[in-house]
């Protein structure tokens, strides 16, 4: 069964990254949600902040890696990554289904765009808060953060298969279940 990770707001946390692929298994892409290495100046320091070693880990994936750039991401950010941050908005196809992953900090239109398309599922992070809702035929995954959650969910990430959108701590709970 195909497989899809799907992970946000890891601000520079290598041990979030490697936690959650952890959790994964074996996937056949990435979806990174963004704000990726930089913990952002209103953002505390994740306690195991290491950009350089999250940058060599997520270059050292065996599976794609698709990211969108969120508002801690910068340019120089992509000396570092040998996946390129795509733009704010990435539209993809997965299993005959359309996806758009964005960072979300403009989530109205964000989520306007998404019911115009007709999207499946929209993945967004930026609030830190791991959500899971639908809307008409278009459900909104927020895989919460990896590094620096908020709210009342420890950090997290999320699964995709053909079934159901599972969003998970990076100890292997499950926070959510949705059926897809």
């Amino acid at each position: 069964m195909s497989r899809l990770g799907i992970i946000s707001d890891t601000h520079g946390d290598a041990r979030g990254w490697g936690e959650a692929r952890s959790v994964w298994g074996e996937v056949e892409a990435i979806l990174h949600a963004g704000d990726v290495l930089y913990h952002g100046p209103r953002n505390p320091l994740p306690e195991a902040y290491g950009p350089k070693a999250l940058a060599g880990a997520m270059n050292e994936s065996p599976v794609p890696l698709f990211i969108a750039r969120g508002n801690c991401d910068a340019p120089v950010d992509q000396n570092m990554l040998r996946w390129p941050l795509l733009s704010p908005l990435v539209p993809l196809w997965w299993e005959g289904k359309f996806i758009l992953l964005s960072h979300g900090e403009n989530f109205t239109e964000v989520r306007e765009m998404a019911l115009h398309s007709g999207a499946s599922l929209v993945i967004t992070g930026h609030t830190h808060v791991a959500s899971v809702q639908r809307e008409e035929s278009t459900i909104f995954l927020n895989p919460g953060s990896a590094s620096l959650p908020k709210g009342r969910d420890p950090a997290s990430a999320a699964l995709l298969d053909s079934r159901e959108i599972v969003i998970f701590t990076l100890q292997g709970d499950i926070l959510h279940r949705e059926p897809w």
